[in-house]
């Protein structure tokens, strides 16, 4: 009986060894086959895909002010594809707090009574007079928390810790943004 169950044992520990994404960092960031990526789908009960798709397209002007930030609009399919962003602060006992720039891409499918947010493509930039350098991306913090790499990031352990923590504090007030926006109804 052991025999046979060995062969199948093996194979599950394998199997769990090579799929899972431990998160070893206690940060619950979205780290899946090497690439951060936030993703939500939001029930939107007798929502029209349409009404999904133009709501989603006046919140991504709204929220970053410009009609540039959206880049893909297709109807048929229901995705809007844009630019946005964010200001995340670290706060650092030692160095006061400091202040990043997060420049993301965020994409919206839209189908019938739900909808899907994704924030992906994500880098940290300075924020400096007349600085735009990207400082990393937030793969390069993941990787480097986990060990896959050496230290391609300026930070310290603790201080990417802290980027990745506000990071995900923000991403998930920009989903929260979303769904509000795009459950509002539209009655006068």
């Amino acid at each position: 009986m052991i025999k046979l169950m060995m062969p199948a044992i093996i194979l599950v520990l394998i199997t769990k060894t090579v799929f899972a994404q431990k998160d070893t960092i206690g940060l619950n960031t979205p780290f899946i086959n090497g690439a951060v990526v936030y993703e939500k789908v939001f029930n939107a009960p007798g929502k029209s895909k349409s009404d999904l798709f133009n709501k989603g397209q006046l919140w991504l002007i709204a929220r970053y002010k410009n009609i540039d930030a959206i880049q893909i609009l297709n109807d048929s399919t229901g995705r809007i594809v844009g630019k946005g962003r964010e200001m995340i602060r670290v706060r650092d006992i030692l160095r006061g707090d400091e202040d990043y720039k997060v420049d993301m891409s965020l994409q919206i499918d839209c189908k019938d009574g739900k909808y899907r947010c994704r924030i992906f493509n994500i880098k940290i930039k300075d924020t400096g007079e007349g600085k735009d350098n990207i400082l990393c991306t937030s793969e390069d913090l993941m990787n480097y928390l986990i060990g896959n790499k050496g230290n391609p990031v300026r930070f310290s352990k603790t201080a990417s810790k802290r980027i990745l923590q506000s990071l995900n504090n923000t991403m998930n007030g920009v989903m929260l943004a979303i769904n509000q926006s795009m459950s509002q109804n539209d009655d006068f």
